[in-house]
């Protein structure tokens, strides 16, 4: 692989301090209609298996988060509400606030992406996957001023690899 495989923007991410201001803000200006906001269950334990699980900077986490889609021609606006626990949109907004968190392209060949973009020395800091699809973060602020996102929708197109966990085997 000498290069990412697709470079149509299809996914920005945006950490917001209250999710329902901030979508009914865009709806208004954009004359769309207000998304469905998405709130996670908080007491729920989340069961991590290789078709559903949230893998942060070497541990499995709830990976929970407020969010809502608003779809702007090809490109989803993704807002997102981070909860006071270990996530990377907490750790975004404790860094820097409000703002652009990352921006996301679709892929073939998820894992075989992930080799490329940390052979390009950009290492893995969070990855998912919930069934239908599949995404992953990379530590790249510094060198590209936003966090890369990739992603891959449907059934793996290869055998997907659950990350362990620190101190797993």
């Amino acid at each position: 692989m000498e290069h990412i495989e697709n470079n149509q923007l299809m996914k920005i991410g945006i950490v917001v301090d209250n999710i329902e201001e901030a979508a009914k803000h865009y709806s208004e200006l954009f004359g769309i209609e207000m998304p469905a906001i998405r709130v996670p269950e908080l007491n729920r334990v989340p069961q991590h298996t290789e078709s559903g699980y949230t893998w942060y900077r070497g541990t499995f986490i709830p990976g929970r988060v407020k969010l809502a889609n608003l779809q702007m021609g090809p490109v989803k606006v993704e807002l997102l509400e981070a909860y006071d626990e270990a996530s990377p949109w907490n750790e975004f907004k404790q860094q820097y606030g409000q703002g652009v968190h990352f921006i996301t392209f679709t892929v073939p060949g998820f894992e075989q992406h992930i080799d490329f973009v940390e052979s390009k020395g950009f290492p893995l800091t969070h990855k998912g996957e919930y069934g239908k699809g599949r995404y992953s973060y990379f530590d790249t602020i510094a060198k590209l001023g936003v966090t890369l996102g990739l992603q891959e929708l449907g059934e793996p197109k290869d055998i997907p690899i659950m990350p362990k966990a620190e101190g797993q085997a």
